[in-house]
């Protein structure tokens, strides 16, 4: 299975410059049980019964990152402590092509295809939107594309 997502530049470019601006990272869940980011400096079963706060993380130790997450539609968004915020309680999120339920009659379909079954969130490097957004520069192509595998996500920036 490979997917290219692509993104529309202008969204991905509000969300990195918002980032920059806000340069306190959340972290993920799985960050919450990994020692290098908590406070403590221990790493934490993902099998205890309690599960980690993010008041027990170091925030100055999140990377700096942006989320992709597959839910209802798939789509990026800021990963920071203060939200980017569409309105005054939702995200503004940037969806990938073709899987936007609000424009997109087969936007479930697409993106079970495109990203398996399961829903996730997971984090990726903060540079790799400003990546994007050069290579957008350079080619005038208007969109980010991630290529999306079994094993992970690699962003393409050698579009002509």
């Amino acid at each position: 299975m490979t997917f290219f997502a692509k993104f529309p530049i202008e969204g991905v470019k509000k969300i990195y410059e918002h980032s920059i601006a806000n340069p306190v990272f959340e972290p993920t869940f799985s960050q919450l049980f990994e020692g290098r980011y908590r406070k403590d400096g221990k790493d934490i079963d993902i099998k205890a019964p309690d599960c980690p706060t993010a008041d027990e993380v170091d925030k100055s130790k999140i990377p700096r990152q942006f989320k992709i997450v597959k839910d209802t539609g798939a789509y990026i968004l800021a990963n920071t402590e203060k939200p980017l915020l569409e309105s005054e309680s939702k995200h503004f999120v940037v969806y990938c092509e073709g899987c936007d339920p609000n424009v997109d009659e087969d936007y479930w379909e697409r993106q079970q295809q495109a990203f398996g079954g399961s829903d996730f969130t997971n984090a990726l490097p903060l540079e790799w939107l400003k990546m994007a957004i050069d290579n957008a520069e350079r080619t005038g192509i208007d969109m980010m594309i991630i290529k999306v595998t079994k094993e992970g996500f690699q962003l393409m920036t050698n579009w002509e």
